[in-house]
């Protein structure tokens, strides 16, 4: 599988963390190994691999600032979260969505569908990552008031990480513990 992965660019960064072994004791590490071995088909060109890198990247992120109660893919009656800390009580703490976007258009249904996923009680924090691939000079006023909308609405911070800088909404909105 590994010498799969690393045929991709998301892939390469997959199969070197798997390598590394730091997320071998995360809460739902074997859903997210399954989620690797999910590649494009006709109806999703991109397949599960850059998800699961995204919440590899988020994991090990936060295992790197001090964070020791990080979990991924916890899917319930309740969560739908990609990748989410817990407090010392095992209470959700921070619960994150991640999104790869292709473009500016695509921020209005990948906002929509993290706020949806994000609006269930039981959060301390809402996160919604959006990882778009393009200039943050493309952004338009319709797809920011878009990103607003959707975090006011669930409650949420969104992080716009476009491919030359970020936006947080709202501004001053917690992303990580």
């Amino acid at each position: 599988m590994l010498r799969s992965l690393r045929k991709d660019p998301y892939g390469s960064g997959i199969a070197e963390m798997i390598s590394r072994g730091h997320l071998r004791d995360v809460e739902g590490y074997e859903k997210l190994l399954g989620m690797c071995k999910q590649g494009p088909t006709k109806a999703d060109p991109k397949g599960m691999v850059p998800a699961a890198y995204m919440a590899m990247q988020l994991a090990t992120d936060l295992q790197g600032q001090g964070i020791g109660r990080v979990g991924v893919e916890l899917d319930t009656v309740t969560f739908d979260l990609d990748v989410y800390t817990r407090h010392p009580d095992g209470a959700v703490d921070y619960g994150y969505q991640l999104k790869d976007v292709t473009n500016i258009t695509g921020i209005k249904g990948a906002a929509r569908k993290a706020a949806k996923q994000l609006a269930h009680d039981g959060l301390s924090h809402r996160v919604a990552i959006l990882d778009v691939h393009q200039p943050i000079g493309n952004l338009t006023p319709k797809m920011f008031d878009e990103a607003e909308f959707q975090a006011r609405k669930s409650g949420a911070t969104f992080l716009l990480r476009f491919s030359d800088g970020s936006i947080t909404v709202p501004p001053n909105g917690p992303t990580f513990p």
